[in-house]
């Protein structure tokens, strides 16, 4: 273990068991002006043991090392005391480890471009160093692991697809993804609602993510080009950009790759013209920026906004505002909250004339 660059606000570690990438890395943080890495390690082992003297506000580790490999250190650190873990790894796209790895508490999954050795991970410098600044802030006390489930899903077929009766729209991000797992696990799939979940993920993470949960619940897919909304489907939606949203003269809705790169207050106002009062609006994790004002337009027209308690979240911010300003109704337990979105649906599908 070395320390290196002390003095900077954030205090990061490095851990990878190739010399290039952990030189690559300390360079890439170093060099962004406001990350101070205090310590590299070659495997978890390693890393395990620094981190009582160390303190790291965050952490990237890699997946494949050996002695103990990145999964088995994450176990560890969500155990004895959990701290922020962004996954750098060349195996973003293999499913069951990234979702693994999200399920154990990593806030986030950063794939690096060209497998285990990437030569050209400067290229993605800037991003990396975002996430790390985002991981950062991220309440550890929040972070849990999502339990493991025996599923046995029943995938909807294609006959049974129609036109959603209702919508759920779920914010999770920074750092709430197991929260999610945790919904999905518990709700899904709704019978006349249809869910879009909004994640921090790159397009690549959110492809073998969606795989994973789809295992699990029968029912979600990643957004990547033009897709139909309908009854019980979940539409992951990574960070990449927001879909256009579309009613046609059937009351089918559809979501497609916009011009531009839509922001959340534009989305949330569209909703919430075509929804209304059966639209329902599920905060996670976030923090705010200028979607009060779309938050506002749900509320506006009859629709709901649920948050999780701000000090359960990983990143409460966007939660706390939206309390504050009576925009959202807040719930304390994560089961309380899943209830009530529970209820939501039972209750739509009686307004509708469907069997709850």
């Amino acid at each position: 273990m070395q320390a290196e660059n002390i003095g900077r606000s954030i205090k990061a570690m490095v851990v990878d068991d190739a010399a290039f990438m952990r030189k690559a890395l300390v360079e890439i943080l170093s060099d962004s002006g406001d990350i101070e890495v205090v310590g590299v390690a070659k495997h978890g082992k390693e890393a395990l043991d620094a981190i009582k003297t160390l303190r790291p506000d965050v952490i990237t580790l890699d997946v494949d090392m050996p002695i103990m490999d990145g999964l088995t250190t994450i176990k560890h650190i969500m155990i004895r005391d959990p701290l922020p873990v962004v996954m750098v790894s060349g195996l973003a796209d293999q499913g069951k480890i990234t979702f693994e790895a999200l399920s154990l508490g990593a806030v986030d999954f950063f794939p690096k471009p060209s497998g285990t050795v990437s030569d050209d991970i400067h290229d993605s410098g800037a991003d990396l160093v975002r996430t790390l600044k985002v991981a950062a802030g991220i309440n550890p006390r929040a972070i849990k692991r999502a339990v493991k489930t025996n599923p046995r899903p029943v995938h909807i077929k294609d006959r049974d697809k129609h036109a959603p009766s209702g919508l759920l729209v779920v914010v999770a991000l920074q750092g709430a993804v197991s929260s999610f797992i945790r919904l999905a696990s518990a709700l899904f799939p709704l019978k006349h609602t249809a869910c879009i979940c909004i994640q921090d993920m790159s397009r690549a993470v959110l492809r073998a993510y969606a795989r994973e949960l789809d295992a699990i619940t029968g029912c979600a897919e990643a957004f990547v080009t033009a897709q139909r909304l309908y009854s019980g489907c979940c539409s992951l939606v990574g960070k990449y950009g927001l879909p256009e949203m579309r009613m046609d003269e059937a009351g089918e809705v559809y979501l497609e790759c916009g011009e531009g790169v839509m922001g959340l207050e534009t989305f949330l106002h569209k909703t919430a013209e075509i929804f209304g009062e059966d639209l329902n609006i599920c905060i996670l994790g976030g923090q705010p920026g200028d979607e009060f004002y779309g938050l506002a337009s749900v509320v506006d027209r009859g629709g709901r906004v649920y948050a999780l308690a701000p000090d359960k979240c990983a990143s409460g911010g966007l939660a706390k505002k939206a309390i504050e300003l009576e925009l959202a109704r807040p719930f304390d337990t994560e089961q309380a909250l899943w209830n009530s979105l529970k209820a939501f649906s039972r209750q739509l599908a009686l307004r509708k004339g469907f069997k709850a």
